[in-house]
């Protein structure tokens, strides 16, 4: 029978293993370019049906500089007007950079056409007709699952690396059982404070935006793309801005949501993110 001590290092060992595989995930979670995974002899068109936000955004003041608190029934519509804008702006810049690029043809699909849903996976039926009327050999949609706030998964695992971390030196020093568990305890206690607080400031300070995506073919509905973008704040995307704006919370937010889907199109084309000195000239 396995003794205690070595059922506690199992265990640790396991999760310490499970931690790096997440990381491992994470860091490798983007598809190859779409010229290449579908091998066409002419430039892939793209039909973008869009980018849905699904950030938790319960203020208006989380994401836009304001000069004082709404109603309820005003702030609810400031709200649904920010996400509408942050929608649209999300396919204009995605289309913008597929056209600098000039390897993916982008082709923006009207909002509900054939009952599409921005943000949400199109049926094959609706596929056959995007295909049809617009000529489109994939069609791409997504969302922006995080709005001026850091995934929690970050906090999580990196709280949880430091636990672990602490918890096999102890255990190395000592093969205490009960010193291991009672460090953990006072982890969670003082720790959590201390690194979702960091998550916070972290949101606060460089304004944070994860875009994720998805393109399917148009032949056979199956997914050819998939990606998971975390930006923050791009200093030379905010510069195209006028000065007096740049300190706004929305702009530098809008400058993230830029630079995200920069990275989309880079993803998507396989192109360099340097193309040309105009880049970040005019938008």
């Amino acid at each position: 029978m396995i003794s205690g001590y070595k059922q506690i290092r199992f265990a640790l060992i396991a999760q310490i293993a499970f931690v790096f595989f997440i990381f491992l995930f994470l860091i490798s979670c983007a598809t190859a370019p779409l010229p290449k995974t579908l091998a066409l002899n002419h430039t892939p068109r793209l039909g973008v049906i869009g980018f849905k936000v699904t950030a938790p955004v319960r203020r208006l003041s989380s994401i836009a500089d304001i000069k004082k608190s709404p109603g309820e029934k005003d702030e609810r519509a400031g709200i649904g007007g920010a996400m509408r804008k942050i929608e649209n702006r999300a396919n204009e810049f995605l289309v913008g950079e597929l056209v600098k690029r000039n390897k993916v043809e982008p082709v923006l699909i009207p909002e509900g056409s054939f009952g599409t849903r921005i943000g949400e996976r199109p049926s094959q039926s609706q596929i056959d007709l995007i295909r049809e009327e617009y000529g489109v050999d994939a069609v791409i949609y997504g969302e922006i699952p995080w709005y001026g706030r850091t995934r929690l998964i970050y906090p999580i695992m990196g709280m949880s690396a430091d636990i672990l971390a602490e918890s096999v030196i102890i255990n190395s020093l000592t093969h205490s059982v009960s010193l291991v568990l009672a460090n953990v305890a006072f982890d969670l206690v003082t720790s959590t404070p201390l690194w979702f607080g960091g998550a916070y400031i972290f949101g606060w300070a460089f304004r944070p935006v994860t875009v994720k995506a998805w393109a399917l073919s148009t032949t056979d509905g199956k997914e050819v793309y998939s990606v998971t973008i975390d930006r923050i704040v791009d200093r030379k995307i905010l510069a195209t801005y006028p000065e007096q704006e740049r300190s706004k919370k929305e702009i530098q937010l809008e400058a993230s949501l830029h630079s995200a889907m920069r990275a989309v199109a880079l993803s998507l084309t396989g192109a360099s993110p340097k193309i040309n000195e105009e880049d970040n000239e005019t938008e």
